[in-house]
């Protein structure tokens, strides 16, 4: 039987993480291990998950000295990992029973699965497959042109083989780790979609991905727009070195990062234009303005 290990990262979450180990704990594949590294807790959360690693032989806490933030805690917990697939778990989320079981099932000969999630915020109502929903993605994007321009996978809806993380040398801290994870998966042109929700995505104000950044002069959003986007190509470069170029997709994949990789303000411009237009089809605030945003955080 093939092993999973859960890599949850936790911060200050005492008031949802019980909610979401017990939905690991009743999963209806066995797991192997649970993985939970704390980001330095100032509340409860370190009591909370001592009491579930003495009840449960499979958890094992890894404390952390100070702050380092997501992509290391996520980084860490990937690299200290042993089952044959890695699962990534947020610590405010609730898992369906059944979604380790599907996505071991799904996921074949690809290196990465992601379903797909029900967002909601406040009390979880009973979910009825009959039912109209929002779900987190409406659209299987997984081509490398669309992820390596856009982030579009959420760690908490992956599957990854363990196998391939190892592959991986070449990391980019400023970038998500579940971004990074997506692109690399999608340059071997192997990722699948899942079409149908396996996690509750809880929504509040204290999410990572609700958090909002400090109001800052347009000047400086220009800056940081420009060195982010300089980093992260220049860093794809490194990455698709990494992984080999092995045919004409990739190559031609290769050659558009480095068309990109500049710090020209209108190569730059141009590149967002090129994804909007060349790979989108259309020019939207989704499109255009959500990843400008997203670039000069």
């Amino acid at each position: 039987m093939k092993t999973v290990s859960v890599i949850l990262a936790s911060y200050n979450g005492e008031k949802y993480i019980k909610e979401q180990i017990d939905s690991i704990l009743a999963q209806t594949y066995p797991i192997y291990e649970i993985l939970i590294g704390d980001d330095g807790s100032a509340d409860n959360t370190m009591s909370i998950l001592n009491d579930y690693a003495c009840k449960y032989e499979n958890i094992k806490i890894i404390s952390s000295n100070g702050r380092h933030g997501v992509n290391y805690n996520f980084k860490r917990l990937m690299d200290t990992a042993s089952g044959n697939y890695i699962a990534i778990s947020d610590q405010d989320d609730i898992w369906f029973p059944e979604k380790i079981e599907i996505m071991i099932r799904e996921i074949g000969t690809h290196v990465l699965a992601y379903s797909d999630a029900i967002p909601f915020s406040g009390m979880l109502t009973p979910y009825n497959k009959e039912q109209s929903v929002e779900f987190d993605s409406y659209i299987p994007e997984n081509s490398i042109e669309d992820i390596m321009f856009n982030n579009v996978v959420s760690g908490h809806r992956m599957l990854v083989k363990k196998e391939f993380i190892n592959e991986i040398h070449e990391w980019n801290f400023d970038v998500y780790y579940d971004w990074w994870l997506a692109i690399s998966a999608s340059y071997r042109n192997s990722i699948i979609y899942i079409p149908y929700p396996l996690v509750f995505w809880r929504r509040h104000d204290h999410s990572m991905t609700l958090l909002r950044p400090k109001r800052e002069k347009n000047i400086f959003k220009v800056f940081k727009f420009i060195k982010r986007r300089h980093s992260y190509f220049q860093s794809l470069l490194k990455l698709f070195n990494d992984l080999g170029i092995e045919n004409e997709k990739q190559l031609i994949i290769y050659k558009l990062a480095h068309k990109f990789a500049s710090r020209s303000v209108c190569i730059n411009l141009y590149g967002c234009f090129y994804y909007c237009i060349k790979i989108k089809s259309r020019l939207s605030y989704s499109t255009f303005i959500k990843p400008l945003k997203m670039w000069s955080k």
